[in-house]
């Protein structure tokens, strides 16, 4: 059968990326089920405001797939077989848009504030924030028209300077962090003295870089098939999966604070208890400002009959500023304010 044909336009070129994002995006909201309930599981104790960030971004995820889900219906349900469906989109389509640019600031804002707790300085946050807020400016600049034309596909050309600016907003911001990130635990790789410590940063430079490249080139792709390919609907397929990737990003980050994500290090005897305990997680998150000696070595060697396994575990500090592992037993030693102390890199 031949393909129905609008102006000159292969109907397929509008429905097929809506529907490959339609399913990527339920696909990613499945995985982000999963991560939230590891979350649950593994960090029961995190303090309360890591909790709120986690259920409010879980939140506007399942609002931006209720919204998306009524955007499917109305184009392959209801609306099948209507060609004016393509054109005169419904209302969900108003809202979308800004629902995602509320779950990119989620995790962007706590990356700015991870860095700038890290460095303790302004030179990367600054910067950083400044394109997010310009990134928003276009987002709701052209929210607000979308909404006022009522989601015409017809007023789209016109409202191209906001949506670029929103896209390329979006991925210069997340260059940025991944950058920021990358030179910050490379800065801490050069003062280590302890290979352990060197493997733990070169395996958060890896991840930095691997899951910023995944959300910056993501937000990339979005920016140039809109900016190359405006009539057509090839955008949505990237568009649909943004918020998502960054949900995900960020709840794998967290998650990776567990000692289970840290097999081959001497992190943890107790990898595979529940709660993720922080007396025997690393300390990434929590940078002790106080601990400037190097702790005693401390041998955990039960007395067992003949045959029994001895278990060991070792505790160390750098006596710079930059300490990573700590024993944090210890009555001195300072929590972050995530809490727990814990394993930090963007994953």
């Amino acid at each position: 059968m031949a393909p129905v044909i609008i102006p000159g336009v292969d109907i397929a070129k509008l429905t097929g990326p809506m529907v490959l994002g339609f399913m990527w995006s339920y696909m990613l909201y499945g995985v982000l089920v999963v991560q939230i309930y590891l979350y649950t599981e593994m960090f029961p104790t995190d303090r309360k405001g890591l909790k709120i960030l986690v259920w409010v971004m879980f939140f506007f995820e399942t609002l931006f797939t209720v919204f998306m889900t009524s955007a499917a219906w109305s184009m392959f349900g209801s609306g099948w077989g209507d060609v004016n469906i393509l054109l005169q989109l419904n209302w969900s389509w108003g809202l979308l848009p800004l629902v995602s640019g509320i779950l990119s600031a989620l995790a962007q804002g706590f990356y700015i504030w991870r860095i700038w707790h890290l460095t303790r300085k302004l030179w990367w946050p600054v910067p950083i924030a400044l394109t997010v807020v310009a990134q928003y400016v276009g987002l709701w600049w052209f929210g607000i028209q979308w909404n006022i034309a009522l989601w015409h596909v017809s007023v789209l050309p016109r409202l191209s300077p906001g949506v670029s600016v929103w896209l390329a907003g979006s991925a210069v911001t997340d260059v940025l962090i991944t950058i920021a990130l990358t030179i910050t635990f490379w800065r801490r790789k050069k003062q280590t003295k302890f290979a352990q410590t060197t493997g733990i940063l070169n395996g958060l430079i890896r991840l930095s870089i691997e899951t910023g490249a995944l959300t910056s080139i993501t937000a990339t792709g979005d920016a140039i098939l809109w900016l190359g390919w405006e009539r057509f609907n090839y955008h949505f397929a990237f568009f649909l999966v943004l918020g998502k990737l960054y949900s995900n990003v960020l709840m794998a980050t967290l998650n990776c604070r567990n000692p289970t994500f840290l097999i081959g290090t001497q992190a943890s005897v107790s990898s595979m208890s529940r709660g993720g305990d922080a007396s025997v997680q690393t300390a990434f998150w929590s940078e002790p400002n106080e601990l400037r000696q190097r702790l005693p070595v401390v041998n955990i060697n039960p007395v067992g009959s003949r045959g029994a396994v001895q278990v060991s575990r070792n505790f160390y500090v750098e006596s710079n500023p930059n300490a990573v592992m700590t024993n944090f037993n210890s009555s001195d030693t300072r929590v972050d304010d995530f809490g727990k102390g814990s394993y930090s890199g963007r994953l």
